[in-house]
C-alpha cells in the first residue's frame, strides 16, 4: 500500500498539459480507487473476516493522498479531506486524554493487584456465565413450528463475549503496568519452567525499544509539517508502547508458564494467554511434536487418561522445529490471542517449554488423577 502511494507521488506531475500526463492520473486513479480498494476487500474483510464499513478507511486514505499528489485541477474536488482534520485532531486528543486516565487507573489498579488483572476479568466471565446458566435453566421458552427453541440465549452469550473482550482489553492497560514495573508483581506465582519465546531475549526487547523510538521520531518527523499537535501525540503514542515492550518482556522471561489457584497458566508474552483449569487436562505427552500435524509425533510418553478427542486445529507456543510437549484437554480451552480481541477454542495446544519434566512434575503434584493413571 504504502509503495502504490509513493509511485503515485512520483508519477503524478504537477499540471496536466498533454495526453500522457492524463494518461498517469488514469493510472494513478486506477490504484488509488480500484486495486487498493480491491486488495484491502478480499485481504482484510473476506480473509480477515472483518465488517465491511472498514473499506471506508482505504477508500478515505486514498482520498488523502489524492488531495496531496494530484495536480491542483484536480486535487481541489479532494478538498473536503482537508476538513477531516479537525475531527482526527479531536479524536486524538480525547485519545490521548483517556491514556492519561488509565495510565493513572492501570499504576493504581496495578499497585493492589495480587494477580495477573486479565485473570480477574476472566472468572468474573465464568462466574457470570454459570449464574446466567443457572437463572435459564428455570426460565420459560417457546418452542416455534418447526419445535425449536426462541429463547434469547444466543443474543446474551454473544453480548458476554463482547463484554469479556471488551474487558480484556481494558484490562491490559494494568496487566501491562503490573508486568513492567517489578514492585508491582513481587508476589507473583514463580514459574513452573519457562517457554522458549524470542521476546524472551534481552537483545530482542533492546532492537524493539530502538526501533519504537526510531519509529516515534520518525512519524513526528512526517508529521510535524502537517499537524504539530497530531505529531506530538502520535510520537507519544508510540513511546507510550514501550511500556507494552517490557511486560511483554518481563512475562516472556519470568511468568510464561505458571499454576495458580487450580489453574495452569500459559503466557505467550502480553499478546495472548490461556487459563486452563487442570482438571481439564486430560493427557500430557512428552516428546517431539510437529507444528503442522497432531499426528506427526515420535517418541512419546504418555501421562494421564489417554484421550481420543482429536482437534481439528492446533497450537504451538514456542520458538523451536518441534514441540516437547503436548496437551489435551476433555473440553475445548479458549486462547486469548491479540490480547483479548482474538480468541479460539483448542483441544489440543503443543508448547515449547524448558525443562518439559518440570512441568510434569508440577502437574502430577497436583492434579490426583493423572498421578494414578501414571
Amino acid at each position: 500500500m504504502i509503495s502504490v502511494y509513493i509511485l503515485g507521488f512520483h508519477l503524478l506531475p504537477a499540471q496536466l498539459t498533454n495526453t500522457r500526463e492524463e494518461l498517469s492520473l488514469a493510472v494513478v486513479t486506477t490504484l488509488y480507487f480500484v486495486l487498493l480498494p480491491l486488495l484491502y476487500w478480499y485481504w482484510i474483510i473476506k480473509i480477515g473476516a472483518q465488517k465491511a464499513w472498514k473499506l471506508l478507511l482505504i477508500l478515505s486514505l486514498s482520498s488523502l493522498m489524492a488531495r496531496l499528489s494530484y495536480p491542483d485541477e484536480i486535487a481541489e474536488y479532494f478538498e473536503f479531506i482537508a476538513w477531516l482534520r479537525f475531527p482526527i485532531i479531536a479524536v486524538l486528543l480525547l485519545i490521548e486524554l483517556y491514556l492519561m486516565v488509565s495510565i493513572i487507573k492501570g499504576l493504581w489498579q496495578a499497585r493492589k493487584a495480587a494477580g495477573d488483572p486479565r485473570l480477574a476479568i476472566i472468572a468474573q466471565y465464568a462466574a457470570t456465565v454459570e449464574q446466567e446458566k443457572d437463572l435459564g435453566a428455570n426460565a420459560p421458552q417457546s418452542l416455534n413450528i418447526e419445535g425449536t427453541s426462541n429463547s434469547e440465549s444466543s443474543k446474551d452469550k454473544i453480548t458476554d463475549d463482547k463484554k469479556l473482550t471488551l474487558g480484556l482489553i481494558l484490562a491490559t492497560e494494568p496487566a501491562s503496568w503490573y508486568y513492567a514495573i517489578p514492585y508491582f508483581s513481587r508476589r507473583h506465582p514463580s514459574a513452573i519452567t519457562q517457554l522458549k519465546l524470542l521476546s524472551a531475549q534481552p537483545w530482542h526487547v533492546v532492537i524493539t525499544t530502538v526501533c519504537l523510538m526510531a519509529s516515534s521520531m520518525l512519524s513526528y518527523w512526517l508529521l510535524d509539517n502537517v499537524s504539530h499537535i497530531a505529531a506530538i501525540l502520535v510520537s507519544g503514542l508510540l513511546l507510550y508502547s514501550m511500556v507494552l515492550i517490557a511486560a511483554n518482556y518481563r512475562i516472556s522471561r519470568y511468568y510464561s508458564l505458571y499454576q495458580r489457584e487450580g489453574k495452569l497458566i500459559i503466557n505467550n508474552g502480553i499478546w495472548g494467554f490461556m487459563s486452563i483449569d487442570l482438571t481439564q487436562i486430560s493427557d500430557l505427552k512428552l516428546g517431539a511434536f510437529s507444528a503442522l500435524a497432531p499426528s506427526q509425533k515420535v517418541d512419546d510418553k504418555s501421562l494421564g487418561m489417554v484421550s481420543t478427542a482429536s482437534s481439528p486445529e492446533i497450537l504451538t507456543i514456542g520458538r523451536g522445529d518441534t514441540a516437547n510437549v503436548q496437551l489435551l484437554f476433555k473440553q475445548p480451552q479458549v486462547y486469548y490471542g491479540g490480547m483479548g480481541q482474538l480468541s479460539e477454542s483448542l483441544t489440543m495446544v503443543n508448547l515449547v517449554v524448558d525443562d518439559p519434566q518440570e512441568l510434569v512434575d508440577a502437574l502430577l503434584a497436583h492434579t490426583p488423577k493423572m498421578q494414578q493413571a501414571s
